[in-house]
């Protein structure tokens, strides 16, 4: 077990246990002066912990299995049912039911959907891919047996509301469609279908909640989006606070910041360890730790894609396409709404901020990352030319 550590792909595994680490601080210095400081950072540390151990274990594990389809059909359905207790059985948390409460941990449903929708169409174009020259109802991508779970499991996460996820699982399928062979001219139509039913979903969900009254009339993303539009806005100054409050910590932090635990901003920010630990961050040790972070990230998703790029294996190549979309998409929606470019969504950084079901599910990423590479080490073939793969596999 311990000799395939040999061929363990730093590029990958030294910026995810920085970052994890980085994480670990951050969310203590977010909440500290809270009476759940300490408990916050205990969990963060455990969940690090599992992480590791989670990532270790996939590191190791046979990757075969993951392509089996009833394993894959059960673990979707494990997902669409705990997306039915969230919803319909748990209380709401700022206007969405997306979470299960356990007592001592919260689970999050939607993040496992995301890596167990990458295993999922991953497998299926591997065992069947995309054929030229067949038309689309032809094809085997276009059965309901195929779509039925996913499109069930992406309409739960929708009428949570978590448009954030939503979102993010949307472009992670559109990402693997591209790199599986997928027509364009299929994938632009059912792009831009899906952004009509989206919107059409969105008005018809707003007009029950009105008449309905479905969550109290709290119509919380409408106020997000709105804030993003015009935070100045008076009459959304309550959504727009965060956002506001985001803008001074990143201006009071600067270049360097104003040191780790010196937030003075943090107070006033009701996620500073989830949604906007980023400007936290920013704040207490300045924006050059955040380039570096950001640097980091983008080493992680650079390395997968060339990872995926050299890849024979069909199902490979799709995997990590797959978790390189997810890392970048989270980070850019994160980011976009923590400085105003996108709306806030509710979406965690990836490593820094705290919670244990995204933790969980990127650090299984990076353990099929890692177990992909030590992979590719063994069977890739290299051509004469290709100086770098040779320094890579030597």
């Amino acid at each position: 077990m311990f000799k395939k550590l040999q061929k363990l792909d730093y590029w990958i595994a030294v910026p995810y246990a920085i970052l994890s680490m980085l994480g670990v601080v951050m969310v203590f210095s977010a909440t500290q002066g809270t009476t759940t400081a300490l408990s916050n950072f205990i969990k963060q540390a455990i969940f690090v912990i599992v992480g590791l151990f989670g990532a270790f274990s996939l590191y190791h594990f046979n990757l075969k299995i993951l392509q089996r389809r009833k394993f894959l059909r059960q673990l979707l359905l494990a997902i669409i049912a705990a997306l039915i207790v969230a919803k319909f059985f748990m209380p709401a948390v700022n206007g969405a039911h997306g979470w299960i409460n356990l007592g001592i941990v919260t689970l999050q449903p939607a993040e496992f959907l995301k890596l167990a929708l990458i295993l999922y169409f991953a497998a299926f174009f591997a065992r069947e891919p995309w054929e030229r020259h067949v038309p689309l109802r032809e094809q085997a991508v276009a059965r309901f047996d195929v779509w039925g779970l996913p499109a069930f499991s992406l309409l739960l996460v929708f009428i949570m509301p978590d448009n954030g996820n939503a979102l993010i699982i949307l472009l992670i399928l559109l990402a693997i469609f591209l790199a599986s062979g997928v027509s364009r001219k299929v994938i632009a139509l059912v792009a831009a279908f899906g952004g009509l039913l989206f919107g059409f979903l969105q008005t018809i969900v707003r007009l029950a909640d009105h008449y309905f009254n479905l969550s109290g009339g709290q119509h919380y993303a409408l106020a997000r989006f709105t804030s993003f539009a015009n935070p100045w806005d008076p009459s959304a100054a309550d959504a727009s606070r965060q956002l506001l409050y985001g803008y001074y910590a990143i201006a009071h932090g600067g270049v360097f910041g104003v040191g780790l635990g010196n937030s003075l901003i943090k107070p006033y920010l009701p996620e500073s360890n989830t949604d906007f630990i980023m400007a936290v961050m920013t704040e207490e040790l300045g924006a050059v730790t955040t380039a570096i972070v950001l640097i980091l990230m983008l080493i992680l998703v650079a390395r997968m894609v060339i990872l995926g790029i050299r890849q024979r294996s069909q199902y490979y190549r799709l995997l990590l396409f797959g978790i390189a979309t997810l890392l970048f998409i989270q980070m850019l929606v994160n980011l976009g709404g923590v400085i105003g470019v996108l709306p806030i969504t509710g979406v965690v950084f990836p490593f820094i901020s705290g919670g244990g079901s995204s933790y969980i599910v990127f650090s299984a990423a990076i353990g099929l990352t890692l177990n992909i590479a030590a992979t590719q080490q063994r069977s890739v073939s290299i051509h004469p030319a290709d100086t770098l793969a040779r320094k890579d596999y030597k």
